[in-house]
């Protein structure tokens, strides 16, 4: 609050002064005295002391400590119950537009937090301490939930306290200081190249090319059940690129956002002859896609064939990506996540993968022994192509800069930058797996 001639009382946690409003562009001050303080429950408040004397002003704002000292500011207990508390809750998310599918779990985890209280024998919200939640929180366990349900669960019945806290059905907050460790996620399976490219050659009609979507352009079940033909652009009479904007009941893709996928080739041969409008798939529903592909698993003699999800094959795009070098900014936008974490939840690392890469590296290795030093395999390649370390290092932009930087500046005792001569900072590799780029080493080494 702007308040002139502020003065904190002596003794007090209460500032007096008189209020200034601004209307109309006029700055008005009030003659009367106003106070301002916190309130038992930390709130701001405000009040108006109706004396233009400041001394006055002073009397009534020790009255105000003393009566917050007295606890007569302090709300009365409220009892409402958990039944109640539960679903006006439900009821304000319903009315911010959430996700239908949202709501559902927000419901479940909502009749889980009663059903514990009915057992606990709590009724009122205020009687739910944080000792409570974690038995609630082990109730869970015990029910063989898994961790992220668990975890989940938990989170939900804090949201429904802090926000009757907020909304003033509660006087505290009782499980503010409640800290829960990160539920880990349980593995999830994910397909092969091999084991994709088994089940789009066994699947029939529709369902290879929804397939091969998920497989080798990352789609969500939803985004292919909505896929139109219009959102398949094509250059030179070829398909390029597919947009992504469409998904589940509400129309829009899970984080609200179009993106566009580039069309990988086994996507573009099940899709060679493409209608001009209308959906991509007329027959293509989760629930029976889902029964054909644990079929199609067992078929093809896959090991624990019930495991697999129509989901397994966007772990299988994204692990993929990762196994490729793909750049993490690119993969994030195929993919649709906002954060790496995300994309390094959906890594799989399979044996093939991984015995190829160690004998990369273990030829790589033999390599590097036959020239003699780490540094003489990576000139010999430079001069096989006709430059040699440094002129393929002055071809880069922050190298010509730094040797710029180096030949301008003079002989000096300490080792800081010349002024005028900025340090030399060296651009790490942003979008690659790794922190520092090949350039930045070979640039760092030759220094």
């Amino acid at each position: 609050m702007n308040l002139a001639d502020r003065e904190r009382v002596d003794g007090t946690r209460v500032t007096i002064g008189r209020r200034v409003r601004t209307r109309n562009g006029r700055v008005r001050v009030s003659r009367v005295y106003t106070a301002e303080y916190r309130d038992l429950d930390g709130s701001q408040a405000c009040e108006s002391l109706g004396t233009t004397s400041k001394s006055r002003a002073r009397r009534e704002a020790i009255e105000i400590q003393q009566r917050l000292e007295r606890g007569l500011d302090r709300p009365s207990e409220t009892n409402i119950h958990i039944h109640e508390l539960t679903e006006r809750y439900l009821a304000s998310v319903e009315a911010r537009d959430v996700a239908p599918k949202t709501i559902w779990k927000y419901r479940s985890d909502c009749r889980k937090l009663k059903e514990f209280c009915a057992d606990a024998g709590i009724t009122l919200a205020r009687r739910l301490t944080e000792d409570d939640l974690f038995r609630y929180r082990q109730q869970l366990v015990n029910h063989g939930y898994a961790p992220k349900t668990v975890q989940g669960a938990v989170v939900l019945a804090q949201q429904v306290f802090k926000w009757g806290w907020r909304r003033k059905l509660l006087r505290e907050y009782q499980l503010a200081g409640v800290s829960l460790s990160k539920a880990r996620p349980r593995p999830q399976p994910c397909f092969t190249s091999e084991q994709a490219d088994k089940l789009i050659a066994a699947a029939t009609g529709e369902e290879k090319a929804a397939f091969a979507l998920m497989a080798y352009a990352g789609l969500r079940i939803g985004e292919v059940e909505q896929l139109r033909w219009e959102d398949l652009h094509r250059a030179g009479g070829e398909l390029t690129m597919i947009h992504i904007r469409r998904e589940g009941s509400r129309g829009v893709t899970k984080d609200k956002d179009d993106r566009f996928v580039p069309i990988h080739p086994k996507v573009a041969e099940q899709l060679s002859s493409p209608r001009r409008t209308g959906p991509v798939f007329r027959t293509v529903s989760e629930r029976q896609l889902l029964k054909r592909l644990k079929e199609l698993c067992a078929t093809c003699k896959f090991r624990d064939p019930t495991q697999y999800k129509l989901h397994s094959f966007r772990h299988h795009f994204a692990s993929l990506c990762a196994n490729h070098q793909v750049a993490y900014r690119k993969a994030l936008a195929w993919l649709g996540h906002s954060s790496s974490e995300m994309l390094d939840l959906y890594y799989h690392l399979h044996d093939d993968d991984s015995h190829q890469a160690m004998q990369a590296l273990a030829d790589s290795t033999q390599v590097r022994l036959k020239n003699g030093d780490s540094d003489a395999g990576v000139e010999d390649h430079l001069r096989t192509t006709g430059q040699s370390t440094i002129e393929k290092l002055s071809q880069v932009l922050e190298f010509q800069e730094l040797t710029d930087c180096l030949a301008e500046g003079t002989e000096r005792a300490g080792f800081e930058p010349a002024d005028g001569c900025p340090s030399p900072v060296f651009k790490t590799g942003a979008f690659s797996h790794s922190a520092t780029s090949p350039i930045d080493c070979k640039i760092t080494r030759y220094i």
